[in-house]
């Protein structure tokens, strides 16, 4: 039955023995704050709260202990649950990945503050995080953790890997899923003899679609894991994303070449050594960057530059990941305002429900409304971000009386025109049309600009690109070619931009002189 458990302190984990692969890792701890009551009691295996334990908890959401009776193992296991900030703000429908740790007494805190981090920044989605306790410290691990057909540790190996994939298969997730929401994709991370059953699990568990080893000793009972691996890619082309993080236990490079090689399309894999990291202090950046690594398609960096093609890129990742999953809280709150701006109202209040579902209901709600009304009571737009960068650039003919180089500068229509430093640039590369503007007195980093717009016009040419910050719209130059002069003013394109109450909106211009034919 599950009830109200309110833990008094937060445990800090220590070191355990000098064998690296059984060592622990000491781990920084935040505030555990009670969920109250979770469900109502499951007449199958369920998760119960354990009153007599404390756990470390994560930044952004609440962590509780948990004990389940695993008919699999015939035993009682310790489980520990750390739920995301905007669990308690949503509803039945909202379902979340599931992210399985080994070693679960020393590694919850890490993983769950690595996951607050990435999910806050839009790198990763939000995360119902599992943390399975060890059984003890030495002979149970390695039982658990060890795969049949493989010695570890001076174990036999006949051990129990099998059995204890079986019970997170088959009783753990599931009363995840009924009772705290959980749902796919389903990650793993394991670390020294985690990581070998982790690695294992990538190669005979398509239940879990991410799978992250950090310092895992693969090359043990001469490659036997490799060999599994490398079986599985040849036969299986269920989607899969693999990543090994390393610091004393390398995987051998010609036997990555060679995975890599023989990995359908379907597989990402990925690995990295982590210098200046010593096995015993690997996991948490091996954690951060697998977990950044693996879901990296869904980060919002990722995502396409129209706000009308967020939502599809995202549905596009369903096959892959195996759930269709909620974009990042910010990606939607930019893709609502991008749409209201374009005058797409319908489909801003579409992403408006998908944030209010996946998140609650942002503070700000009101006026996020009233935009998406004032967006709907607009006529259909005519000129959207996304048809100007759909807009095909003119042909080398057509964009003759243009091509050279210019130089001028922007300035606002209040102040004296200046000559400026800025370089226009409009040539032909490999038969296509392209110009960019540089200014010298940029970082270097941005000085040159590629133009995502370009179309000769009667009267002369435009030409823009992509704001880089809010809003994202695109900034055209209208201009109007005078012999050897194009000058004009420059505007917002695809959006309709609404400068804060009180602001008087600018005026750019500018002019440009062509100095090379």
């Amino acid at each position: 039955m599950i009830g109200t458990t309110t833990p008094t302190a937060a445990r800090i984990a220590g070191t355990r023995g000098a064998d690296p692969l059984k060592q622990g890792l000491i781990v920084a701890t935040a505030t555990m704050l009670g969920l109250g009551a979770l469900s109502p009691a499951w007449s199958e295996t369920s998760l119960v709260p354990d009153r007599d334990r404390s756990i470390q908890g994560s930044m952004g959401g609440h962590a509780v202990a948990f004990h389940i009776a695993s008919s699999i193992l015939g035993k009682t296991r310790k489980v520990d649950v750390v739920f995301p900030a905007s669990f308690p703000r949503t509803g039945p429908s909202r379902r979340y990945p599931v992210v399985v740790v080994l070693d679960g007494e020393y590694n919850v805190a890490a993983t769950s503050v690595a996951c607050d981090q990435l999910g806050n920044f839009g790198l990763i989605p939000e995360c119902l995080v599992v943390a399975i306790e060890n059984q003890d410290l030495y002979d149970g691990r390695v039982h658990d953790l060890t795969p049949p057909g493989l010695s570890v540790s001076g174990s036999g190996t006949n051990e129990g890997g099998d059995k204890f994939l079986d019970f997170i298969e088959r009783e753990l997730l599931p009363s995840v899923e009924r009772q705290f929401r959980g749902g796919e994709p389903r990650t793993l991370i394991g670390h020294s003899s985690g990581g070998i059953l982790a690695t294992y699990a990538a190669a005979t568990r398509p239940h879990f679609r991410s799978l992250i080893a950090i310092d895992a000793p693969v090359q043990l009972g001469q490659n036997w894991l490799i060999r599994k691996l490398a079986a599985r890619a040849i036969a299986d082309t269920t989607p899969l994303r693999f990543v090994s993080y390393e610091a004393r236990f390398p995987w051998p490079d010609g036997a990555w070449d060679s995975l890599a090689a023989a990995a359908p399309r379907s597989w990402k894999l990925h690995r990295e050594r982590l210098t200046g990291e010593a096995h015993e202090s690997a996991f948490f950046l091996g954690a951060y960057l697998g977990l950044r690594e693996v879901f990296a398609d869904y980060s919002r960096l990722a995502v396409p530059v129209a706000s009308t093609s967020v939502l599809p890129y995202y549905e596009s990742l369903t096959a892959s990941y195996g759930a269709p999953l909620v974009p990042p809280p910010v990606t939607l709150r930019n893709v609502v305002e991008d749409l209201a701006m374009e005058g797409r109202g319908a489909a801003a209040r579409k992403a408006y429900g998908m944030l209010v579902t996946g998140y609650g209901a942002p503070a700000d709600s009101a006026r996020i409304l009233s935009d998406i009304a004032e967006a709907e009571g607009r006529p259909a737009p005519t000129e959207t971000v996304e048809g100007l960068l759909a807009t095909p650039f003119p042909t080398p003919e057509e964009a003759r009386p243009f091509l050279g180089e210019w130089i001028g500068d922007s300035w606002q229509t209040n102040e004296q025109p200046r000559p400026g430093r800025t370089i226009l640039r409009v040539k032909v590369v490999d038969g296509k049309v392209v110009a960019e503007l540089e200014n010298p007195d940029a970082p270097e980093e941005a000085r040159v600009q590629r133009m995502e717009y370009l179309k000769v016009t009667p009267v002369g040419l435009t030409f823009g690109f992509m704001n880089g910050m809010r809003p994202r719209g695109m900034i055209l130059h209208e201009g109007v070619l005078k012999g050897d002069t194009l000058a004009g003013s420059t505007r917002w394109g695809g959006i309709s931009f609404r400068y804060p109450e009180g602001m008087i909106p600018p005026h750019p211009a500018f002019s440009f002189r062509r100095v090379r034919h």
